[in-house]
């Protein structure tokens, strides 16, 4: 089968319209003959004629008809498509793909998008919230093009990139009327709450991660009464009175009300920082918009 191109189809299409070869290529700027050519090229590639011809003037027969549609819909497409790649590779006009634990969005997030808008306003930014370690599958999988998580993943050095962007101390968040509070905001042992009931993030969660981690390495599990999605529900709980919860110490947007922060002894800490695929390829938008991420961080 005979192949036409994209400026075939274009030019079998303005004549078309016109419905005359000549008053077309001189619109067109290109020589009769050669759009001919382009048209014969179509017309040999589909096996038919696609116009009747009576003089200079050529109309469309049933067969062109029926192909019309279809050929501005390939150049439409076409388009379409030059377009998006144009966009991937124009730092100032692509998509960035960005995902973020809910917990920074209420101000790490919003910060980091303020000012690089700021810098660049023609960036086209995708939103998506979730727990730490689905974030970082959707990075592998490639359904993410950059990931704000906690703690570190797994993979790091391997299939993962990392920049760490804060570390926050974690405390042990009693409610002000407990016993535990009494010492005020002295250095605790998390085993002194083996015993309490603990409200948590759900599984997956950065933070939960990081209590279930803690908690066995000091050799207890906690006692879940309760599991959210959100560190500003997990403290409001503690000042409820349900129970105790493992909380960063300097995150600005958890008031602690209610409650006693009582940093852990030994020291831990929320290591927040941006994820992406390690090895993946140039991307100019979110290169751009990594670079400006770790130059902040």
């Amino acid at each position: 089968m005979s192949e036409f191109t994209p400026t075939d189809l274009r030019g079998f299409i303005a004549v078309a319209e016109s419905g005359h070869l000549t008053d077309t290529a001189a619109t067109l700027a290109v020589p009769q003959p050669t759009l001919t050519r382009r048209i014969r090229r179509i017309e040999r590639a589909l096996g038919a004629d696609l116009f009747d011809r009576a003089g200079r003037r050529m109309t469309l027969n049933t067969r062109g008809r029926a192909f019309l549609p279809h050929a501005r819909a390939m150049v439409t497409e076409l388009a379409d498509g030059t377009a998006k790649v144009a966009r991937l590779m124009d730092p100032e006009r692509g998509t960035v793909r960005l995902d973020f634990m809910h917990s920074l969005g209420t101000w790490l997030v919003p910060d980091l998008l303020r000012d690089y808008r700021t810098l660049h306003p023609g960036v086209d930014f995708r939103l998506h919230q979730g727990a730490s370690l689905d974030l970082v599958d959707r990075v592998r999988a490639d359904a993410a093009d950059v990931a704000l998580v906690g703690p570190r993943p797994a993979g790091v050095g391997q299939d993962l990139g990392w920049h760490q962007l804060r570390l926050q101390r974690l405390a042990l968040a009693v409610p002000e009327d407990h016993p535990l509070a009494e010492a005020g905001p002295q250095p605790v042992d998390l085993r002194a709450a083996a015993g309490e009931n603990f409200i948590g993030m759900l599984p997956g969660y950065g933070t939960r991660l990081l209590l279930d981690r803690l908690a066995g390495d000091t050799g207890f599990t906690p006692r879940l009464v309760f599991e959210s999605m959100e560190l500003t529900t997990v403290a409001g709980l503690v000042s409820a009175g349900l129970g105790v919860a493992l909380l960063p110490l300097d995150d600005p947007y958890l008031a602690p009300h209610g409650i006693v922060l009582r940093p852990l002894d030994p020291p831990a800490h929320r290591e927040l920082g941006l994820v992406w695929r390690a090895g993946s390829d140039p991307a100019p938008p979110v290169d751009q918009f990594r670079a400006f991420v770790m130059g902040v961080g």
